[in-house]
């Protein structure tokens, strides 16, 4: 299969917080046709910028550069990948506090709670349905922060407890350290329905 996505995509400015439109709640997406494919396109290619910049960075949400539809490009490792839609449609009993980064607020890492597994239905970039399986305390971390995203919610409005905001600095020690390193494409994160 060829890749769908245009590689030579430019990267698009990522809004920090305080833009107003980080807050917005982003609308669903009824089809993929050519325009959605360079949106997904230059998200890829921003979440490649960013990481080729600062050594980080696995999933980023359209609404970060402008584009208030929902979907997210991912890249875990093996490839990019896009969820259109992406809706949780089961959330563990198991919750967990976990330290979170963000490219949209760019000086800080914030603890936040978080449902150690879930579930998550959306569509691929072929506009196929596919369904995660119970995804792993990362990878389910991360799903739940993109779709705040795109209910226009911040990690810091989540910070749990009083020191729950520490500065980047801090990040290869308690982000880093404890992040998981395992490639996962997208047949890998979801099957088809």
């Amino acid at each position: 299969m060829t890749n769908p996505f245009d590689l030579d995509a430019r990267p698009l400015p990522i809004l920090v917080s305080g833009d107003s439109r980080l807050r917005e709640r982003s609308r669903e997406i009824d089809a993929v046709d050519e325009g959605l494919l360079r949106e997904a396109s230059a998200l890829i290619a921003t979440l490649k910028d960013f990481r080729d910049r600062s050594g980080f960075g696995r999933a980023i949400s359209a609404v970060q550069v402008g584009i208030v539809k929902r979907l997210v490009a991912m890249n875990l490792g093996a490839g990019p990948f896009v969820l259109i839609n992406p809706e949780i449609t089961w959330r563990g009993d198991e919750t967990f506090t976990v330290w979170d980064d963000c490219l949209s607020v760019p000086d800080v890492i914030v603890r936040v709670r978080r449902h150690a597994s879930i579930r998550v239905r959306f569509r691929d970039h072929r506009f196929r349905l596919r369904e995660t399986g119970d995804l792993t305390p990362d990878l389910s971390e991360l799903v739940q922060h993109e779709l705040d995203h795109l209910n226009g919610v911040l990690m810091t409005d989540l910070a749990d407890g009083a020191d729950a905001i520490q500065p980047l600095s801090r990040w290869k020690e308690l982000v880093g350290a404890v992040r998981p390193s395992t490639a996962t494409s997208l047949d890998d994160f979801a099957r088809e329905l």
